[in-house]
């Protein structure tokens, strides 16, 4: 009888310890559950958030975008204040988009002339002097021309008519080095003015980090210089 009694007392024990066991590896599991259900929220919430940031920054760029085609110089100080919500990426991928190269406005003035080329890389008022250069300079010289051409069948040493063509050689000559030089001058001017506007400096870039750990998932940035 007194064997039954221990071995009863201690079934009840052990199956108490089992059921202890239970609970707490229940417990455990919940507790489990719990922190990687926050986690997901966590990562959810970022996600959204990150998500968010990139609607409101293509917004934005579209509409830096449009300032600049509308005008660069004249819409300066409205692109400067709106660039402030832009990331480096965006801002690199705006001052690639709208960056000028002077190489083909260059053959064009030099092939051509008549500022066409300054035209083409939207220098309206270096299009203007070139146009008007070549224009006055031509002009001269075939009114000179053709005013030597009267005079010397009356007189076979007549100069008129001379100065007016050596005016013109010299006002064709001046416009065309003007047209030459143009295109680096203005865009260097066009592009420093765009970096500006847009705060873009080279070599300087923001990377997103995401770090996972015993807080959870975190969202840092890490300045980068390329």
């Amino acid at each position: 009888m007194i064997k039954n009694s221990l071995y009863k007392k201690d079934r009840k024990k052990s199956g108490r310890h089992r059921a202890e066991r239970r609970i707490t590896f229940r417990m455990r599991s919940l507790v489990l559950r719990k922190g990687g259900f926050m986690k997901k929220i966590v990562a959810v919430l970022l996600l959204a958030i990150i998500a968010g940031t990139a609607f409101a920054q293509n917004n934005a760029s579209g509409s830096i975008a449009g300032m600049i085609k509308d005008g660069l110089f004249k819409n300066e100080a409205r692109i400067k204040q709106a660039s402030v919500n832009l990331d480096a990426t965006e801002k690199l991928m705006l001052y690639g988009d709208f960056k000028k190269d002077p190489w083909v406005p260059f053959i064009i003035n030099f092939l051509i002339g008549a500022g066409i080329g300054s035209f083409v890389e939207g220098d309206t008022t270096g299009g203007v002097i070139g146009l008007t250069g070549d224009v006055i300079g031509l002009g001269s010289l075939l009114m000179g021309v053709s005013t030597y051409a009267n005079a010397l069948y009356s007189n076979p040493y007549t100069t008129s008519g001379l100065g007016m063509v050596t005016f013109g050689y010299i006002a064709l000559i001046g416009t065309r080095i003007f047209e030459l030089i143009r295109p680096f001058t203005f865009t260097s001017r066009y592009n420093s003015t765009l970096k500006s506007a847009l705060n873009y400096y080279d070599g300087l870039s923001f990377a997103p980090v995401f770090e996972s750990g015993m807080a959870g998932i975190t969202l840092s940035y890490k300045i980068r210089l390329d």
